[in-house]
């Protein structure tokens, strides 16, 4: 039996230095192409088995815009395309400059308002400067609400949050402190925001009642603390899910955000949501540093949260299937490099191969194998064969054991002579 979320989970499925990897809602010439694709789930977001660039390709396509611009050909779209490979190679001011030279020449329509504001939002975060893109996507969100799916709402939102976290002093030797969820129990901090249990609710700061990303949601929609509904959670579900596809899947932050939204609310499909939930926060705890011990450990801690839920599972179940996972998305992306290297070096089309191969390919191509339902976790069908011969045989024996009494019964009997 394949492990997927089922459709309502599929729908709903250090200062500042890790806003750099945590958010992306960009465009290029990849975006559309990879809209009109199939949309990975959760659990190939979280591997990284899906249709990714490899550096060489970034690098390739620098060149290749400049050399069309050097040329005379001056579009919009080769700004965007060089400014969002920059902004994947990590060179943030690189892509900030680009997306200031598109805004002095292409200002002229919506779209390229839009799209300006969009990257440069995203630019400025990567680059830790917060305020600056919290500024942009707001213009953008203003320009264009609908755009990306409306994923540049969560993005803002995200932004708000880690803003939120950062004023409240929310750090550890001077580094934003991960887990971002707010817990009581790991509070480092002994400052003016504790509160006793007979101050009033409303005087509490916003820090300790926006407990997760959820609840985020909910406090910067429309400024309250009630629990996100559904409808909420599966918009957000897939805003988080885009910035994953469209910017950096393996960002601690987004796991977390995805995590949380999967496991604090209470109208999902629990069932799936909660092993996908695990699978994110032991991802993040993952992809942090190795001497970052307590954050690494907060993460597992919510694991073991999560995973009380489900009887039949633990927390060594799941790390075996998303190690699993990450192998087979690792040999996938491994065949991406070598044929962008192969692409590159033979001067071929590499935006068009690369289409054909892999956004126009069947699902089944970047469709995680079936780890779940293989031995040492989940339902032990062996095990449950055996539980109904020998309940059988339990059966049988009782409907003998009856029979023979009733034939001896009738055999004692006595006759009537003629």
């Amino acid at each position: 039996m394949k492990f997927r979320l089922s459709p309502v989970a599929v729908a709903i499925t250090v200062v500042l230095l890790t806003i750099s990897t945590a958010m992306a809602c960009l465009w290029d010439t990849d975006t559309l192409a990879q809209e009109r694709s199939k949309f990975p789930s959760a659990l190939e977001l979280i591997a990284g088995k899906f249709p990714r660039h490899s550096p060489a390709f970034y690098q390739w396509r620098i060149e290749d815009r400049q050399a069309k611009l050097d040329s005379g050909d001056d579009q919009a779209s080769y700004y965007d395309d060089i400014a969002v490979a920059y902004d994947k190679l990590r060179q943030d001011d690189q892509a900030i400059e680009w997306m200031h030279k598109k805004a002095e020449k292409f200002n002229d329509s919506v779209d390229n308002r839009y799209k300006t504001a969009a990257n440069l939002g995203t630019f400025y975060l990567h680059s830790r400067q917060l305020d600056k893109g919290i500024e942009q996507l707001e213009l953008a969100i203003k320009i264009n609400p609908n755009a990306h799916f409306g994923r540049e709402r969560y993005q803002l939102y995200l932004a708000k949050y880690i803003k939120l976290r950062l004023e409240s002093g929310h750090l550890r030797d001077e580094k934003l402190l991960l887990p971002l969820r707010y817990d009581r129990d790991h509070d480092s901090q002994a400052t003016d925001l504790e509160t006793d249990s007979s101050q009033n609710t409303a005087q509490i700061h916003p820090h300790k009642k926006v407990r997760h990303f959820g609840s985020a949601v909910v406090y910067f929609d429309d400024g309250t603390y009630r629990q996100i509904d559904k409808k909420q959670t599966a918009d957000a579900v897939t805003g988080i899910l885009g910035m994953m596809r469209f910017g950096h899947y393996d960002s601690p932050v987004l796991l977390e955000c995805l995590g949380d939204l999967l496991s604090e609310t209470s109208s999902v499909n629990q069932n799936s949501a909660y092993t996908i939930a695990a699978r994110a926060y032991m991802r993040a705890a993952d992809l942090l540093p190795q001497e970052d011990e307590v954050s690494r450990n907060r993460y597992h801690e919510l694991v073991e949260r999560v995973m009380h839920y489900k009887e039949n599972l633990d927390h060594q179940d799941i790390r075996r299937y998303l190690e699993l996972e990450l192998a087979e998305a690792t040999e996938y992306y491994r065949q991406i490099v070598a044929d962008e290297e192969l692409w590159i070096s033979q001067n071929a089309d590499v935006e068009a191969l690369f289409q054909t191969k892999y956004y126009a390919s069947s699902d089944a191509q970047f469709t995680l194998s079936n780890y779940a339902g293989s031995s040492g976790g989940g339902v032990n069908y062996a095990e449950v064969v055996v539980f109904i011969a020998i309940a059988l045989l339990l059966l049988a024996s009782i409907c003998l054991y009856f029979l023979r009494r009733f034939l001896k019964k009738l055999a004692s009997r006595p006759t009537n002579k003629v």
